[in-house]
């Protein structure tokens, strides 16, 4: 029998890639996504048009899947926009929250009792939840919360024989979308010299949904290549040193 796995954000990016192998792994895929892009078909395939910031939406959806079970939920729909050099943008705060956060509460206690015996959440959090931003403080601090959400979320859930763990890409080349000309500089300073691509990143979210990560609950396991080693001034220091 098939496996049937939840995926927010299953469009483009990371979600077409973590929909992708799933689907070739042998799971039924339950996709959300905002109608802003059209997906591709699949077999095995079936697409939900959600704005998971409008909790109307949210609940519209369990209902309409209140009879399923699911053997994983994979919160990976988020946004990024970017405030101005000073103040905070309160609108745009809480639309992040409303986007980036809030539907994975809602969505996995309104599944709890979809979910398998053994089965498991992945959150995709972002290695920006470990550093302080300059101009898109709303999308880091969601996800530094999202990465303490995993924590309570594993202890809570553990008697079940659930698992709950979240994955902090660093820079990842989606094609676009959430990288800008100056992003790709990044690749300069990530120590292996590129950046992820979205299947990477989704071969890592099969591992933890699989049996191979029976016992892993509770981590936020970083996915940058490196990234999140390297001081920028100690690189350039370093260069100036001996030229690396």
């Amino acid at each position: 029998m098939r496996k049937t796995a939840l995926v927010t954000g299953a469009s483009r990016g990371i979600g077409a890639a973590i929909t992708g192998k799933l689907i070739r792994e042998g799971y039924s895929v339950v996709g959300i996504h905002k109608g802003s892009t059209h997906p591709r078909s699949l077999p095995n395939l079936e697409m939900h048009v959600v704005d998971l910031s409008k909790n109307t939406q949210i609940k519209r959806f369990l209902e309409t899947v209140k009879t399923r079970h699911f053997d994983a939920i994979i919160h990976n729909a988020g946004i990024i926009k970017f405030e101005p050099p000073e103040g905070i943008d309160i609108d745009i705060w809480y639309e992040t929250l409303a986007t980036n956060l809030t539907p994975a509460v809602l969505l996995t206690e309104g599944l709890l009792s979809n979910i398998n015996k053994g089965g498991s959440i992945v959150n995709i959090s972002s290695t920006d939840s470990f550093v302080g931003s300059f101009s898109s403080l709303a999308y880091s601090a969601t996800k530094a919360a999202l990465n303490n959400l995993t924590k309570s979320l594993a202890v809570k859930l553990g008697k079940r024989n659930i698992r709950v763990n979240a994955i902090a890409p660093g820079w990842v080349d989606t094609g676009g979308g959430m990288l800008l000309p100056s992003s790709r500089q990044a690749a300069e300073l990530t120590p292996l010299g590129r950046l992820a691509k979205p299947e990477e990143i989704a071969e890592v979210v099969y591992f933890l949904i699989s049996s191979q990560a029976s016992f892993i609950t509770g981590a936020t396991i970083v996915v940058d290549g490196g990234y999140s080693c390297v001081d920028y001034v100690m690189k350039k220091e370093a260069e100036e040193v001996s030229p690396i």
